[in-house]
């Protein structure tokens, strides 16, 4: 599991070299409200940043090939994981 926190190269590099995986999108504080996973292949969250300039300074990412990981991860975070709708983790 990796965590991208004012990275947005590594976190980017990450996403290509890792297709298959998964990306959990959080606050720069993860709050159990807001864990939302997406595929790694999800155009809303790679290539350029429709809002803003950055990926991964107001909103961090989790990323791991291992979907159960994340959703320990979320668990230890006092939350769940949310599918986005636009790729359905």
């Amino acid at each position: 599991m990796e965590k991208y926190v004012s990275d947005d190269r590594g976190y980017l590099g990450w996403v290509a070299k890792n297709p298959q995986g998964f990306i959990v999108n959080c606050l720069r504080n993860p709050s159990p409200a807001y864990l939302m996973l997406h595929r790694a292949t999800c155009h809303t969250i790679s290539g350029t940043p429709t809002a803003g300039r950055h990926w991964t300074e107001q909103y961090i990412k989790v990323c791991s090939l291992n979907r159960s990981e994340l959703e320990a991860w979320a668990q230890q975070m006092g939350g769940q994981l949310h599918g986005n709708r636009f790729c359905n983790p």
